[in-house]
């Protein structure tokens, strides 16, 4: 009677747990949920490196669409938005080429400066902020190994930390 009684109990657990996975949301359903909820942003997870940029600011219009939605200043929206378009130039910038490879490093640079002024004292505020516009920027597999191209294209540089307002 108890081997039966363990049986039913065993029997039960399983086709309980299986009717869970049954309802419970793939990863991919759920994360389909958030972006359509707002909780995360809808990316462009398209093959094309740059992606969509319709309004020709520099920036992704996913990541553009994003800042905008962020509880955040004005100016700080606007720092954000420098940072992506820098990010943004590591993609396309020629990697042969030394002096333009300086110049997306000094603008990566500045902007980084910038965001730690517009979140003055709470600067670590601002590198958490670049660090998610980051993510956001190499979000796929193509961009991600741009990025790593650049960087080791830039590997071995110097790049000055600039000094006044570092905003546009």
């Amino acid at each position: 009677m108890v081997v039966f009684m363990a049986m039913l109990f065993a029997m039960l657990l399983v086709s309980a747990c299986s009717e869970d996975a049954l309802h419970t949301p793939t990863l991919a359903q759920q994360i389909k949920t958030f972006e359509a909820s707002g909780a995360l942003p809808k990316l462009d997870v398209s093959k094309d490196i740059k992606g969509t940029d319709q309004n020709q600011n520099g920036v992704r219009d996913d990541i553009d669409a994003w800042i905008s939605t962020l509880p955040i200043t004005d100016v700080q929206k606007k720092a954000a938005t420098q940072k992506a378009e820098v990010f943004q130039k590591t993609l396309f910038v020629d990697l042969t080429d030394k002096v333009a490879l300086q110049v997306v490093g000094d603008g990566l640079m500045a902007s980084t400066f910038c965001l730690a002024d517009v979140y003055e004292p709470k600067m670590e505020e601002g590198f958490k902020l670049a660090s998610k516009i980051e993510a956001l920027t190499f979000n796929t597999k193509q961009r991600a190994m741009r990025y790593i191209q650049y960087n080791k294209a830039r590997s071995g540089s110097v790049t000055s930390a600039p000094t006044g307002n570092t905003c546009k």
